[in-house]
């Protein structure tokens, strides 16, 4: 079975930064409305996937879960591993190092303050599907226009051969 990951459509992403907020929920342990609020005090809000906004067009950046993923191997201590269809990093062992980070081709993964007493004082944090149970993705729940689904590279293939079959057809 292929990787599962957050695919993004653009054209229906309204920026409005949700998803974000959802994240950074889920992984503190808050409601929507609380985290809202400890923004607004200035706390920080560390969420796993960044909106990005190129020409016209927004939508949010996350790990795609890559089925051959650069970040598995760069790991010097193996504490990222394939696990229920997706990649999943054991933050509690990371040392910090950044190799994960810097192998990335999404850019990923974010070095965030550790809570740990590891010698770099970061940890790796990415998109770890909110624990990979389906239909528990935060962002995706949160999406007021739909634009986030969690669907597997085989399906994603089938998108874009589809897209390209559309495309060859507006040209024809």
């Amino acid at each position: 079975m292929a990787n599962k990951f957050i695919f993004a459509d653009a054209t229906k992403c309204i920026g409005c930064l949700n998803c974000e907020l959802a994240c950074a929920a889920s992984h503190m342990g808050v409601d929507l409305e609380q985290a809202y609020e400890m923004g607004l005090k200035g706390m920080e809000l560390i969420h796993r996937n960044t909106v990005l906004k190129v020409a016209n067009l927004t939508a949010p950046m996350q790990c795609m879960q890559c089925e051959d993923a650069p970040c598995v191997k760069a790991c010097p201590i193996d504490i990222i591993k394939y696990e229920n269809n997706y990649v999943k990093i054991y933050e509690e062992d990371c040392i910090g190092c950044r190799s994960c980070a810097i192998v990335c081709p999404f850019g990923a993964i974010v070095m965030a303050k550790s809570e740990s007493q590891n010698v770099s004082g970061l940890v790796a944090l990415k998109c770890d599907l909110c624990g990979g149970v389906e239909g528990e993705q935060a962002c995706v729940n949160v999406c007021p226009t739909d634009a986030l689904e969690l669907i597997d590279y085989d399906e994603y293939k089938i998108r874009k051969q589809k897209a390209a079959f559309e495309r060859l057809n507006q040209h024809a």
